[in-house]
């Protein structure tokens, strides 16, 4: 009777070994694994394992004294509803007993895992859909890394008071499944945000992003790499140098973690280089010589309906060769329209002129640009506002 009861079991076991020695379990493994769900595998493995041995300890337990184990598959079926839906009947021996308890602790735990690991799983399968391996675009932005600073970020840059140029977002980076953009249908802001998975240190990742065609890069100090972040940094500027060549290429700001390391950013080819503690410290300095200073800023740095914000702007077919107090004057004497704007500096070069006093700007050149303050963005396909010159009325 003994031998005809553990048959099952027998069979069970040899089942299982002929089909690791015929890498049937093997493959199944390694498929699940390639279906990129690594936890869900090692729970479905564990919970199998618990299943097979509380079965079996139950089973050799039980099986004189409770009905209910008396043959192996009713060892494995009870032993299922156990951990599935907590114990019924009291076990009949202190060893069947122990078991129970054993096996509804284990129960619990694996069903909080699964809970949890399908969840992780319906999050990723969410990211998933705006991540990209192969898409066509042209003057977009790339944000490579990320940080939860990254959601404001993507806020200013789609703020509504810009959807004349609002641009759409590339973000780079390794762990997609630690992006966590709100919906599409919450934020209108994060309707256009796609994710390419990879190093941007990489070039083959740079190129799935389609950084030749993009209008700007923003480098994210990458907090995992600690004081080494600059480094980073660094080697990404020149692997986007190193494949955008010729005449039209992106512009490229970076956070600086150590503002020593400014020079060897511009080397590898930042163009604009933002250090937050040194900024941060100047705005303190400021704040602490002329209170209220701080208002200033946040004015000039926050983008919003109505906010005044400085921008640059090509100069003007007819403006050029006029000198800053004219032009001035012009920007002036236009107040009645909704895109006035007041002409604080010239960027010319690299040089930035600032409130030039007398003829310190000289006139203006064609390939100057404009440093305006204004509450709308001064699109340049339209005429500026500016008011010619009255001209005297003849003497009669």
């Amino acid at each position: 009777m003994d031998s005809h009861i553990r048959n099952p079991w027998k069979t069970l076991v040899r089942a299982i070994l002929r089909a690791v020695d015929s890498g049937t379990l093997r493959r199944l493994i390694a498929s699940l694994s390639t279906w990129g769900r690594k936890q869900l595998v090692r729970l479905l493995l564990v919970s199998l394992v618990v299943w097979l041995l509380g079965s079996l300890a139950l089973y050799h337990a039980e099986r004189q004294a409770n009905p209910d184990y008396h043959t192996a598959f009713d060892a494995l079926w009870n032993v299922w509803i156990l951990l599935l839906t907590g114990p019924g009947d009291s076990p009949k021996t202190t060893a069947g007993r122990l078991v129970v308890m054993v096996l509804a602790v284990l129960g619990v735990a694996m069903i909080g895992f699964f809970t949890a690991t399908v969840a992780s799983l319906l999050v990723e399968q969410y990211l998933r859909r705006r991540e990209v391996n192969e898409f066509q675009m042209n003057d977009h932005l790339i944000l490579c890394n990320w940080a939860p600073r990254g959601l404001q970020w993507i806020r200013e840059v789609h703020s509504k008071i810009i959807q004349d140029q609002k641009r759409p977002i590339v973000v780079i980076h390794d762990s997609p499944e630690d992006i966590d953009l709100p919906d599409k249908q919450e934020e209108a802001a994060f309707s256009d945000v796609y994710i390419v998975k990879g190093d941007p240190t990489n070039d083959v990742v740079l190129r799935r992003a389609k950084v030749q065609q993009a209008f700007s890069v923003v480098v994210l100090i990458d907090e995992r790499e600690g004081k080494h972040a600059d480094g980073k940094t660094i080697l990404t500027c020149v692997a986007i140098r190193a494949i955008c060549r010729g005449d039209e290429q992106p512009n490229i700001a970076v956070e600086c973690l150590n503002p020593a390391n400014r020079n060897h950013l511009r080397r590898a080819g930042a163009d604009e280089i933002i250090s937050s503690d040194e900024l941060g410290l100047r705005l303190l300095a400021r704040a602490s010589l002329y209170h209220g200073m701080t208002q200033v800023y946040q004015e000039l740095l926050t983008v919003g309906h109505n906010a005044n914000e400085l921008y640059l702007v090509p100069t003007p077919a007819d403006l050029v060769g006029k000198d800053f107090a004219e032009v001035s004057g012009m920007f002036v004497r236009c107040r009645e329209d909704k895109r006035c704007c007041l002409l604080v500096g010239v960027q010319r070069g690299s040089e930035m002129i600032l409130n030039p006093i007398s003829d310190q700007a000289g006139a203006l050149k064609a390939d100057d640009q404009l440093i305006l303050l204004s509450r709308v963005f001064p699109n340049p396909n339209q005429h500026l506002p500016t008011a010619k010159p009255e001209v005297p009325a003849a003497p009669a």
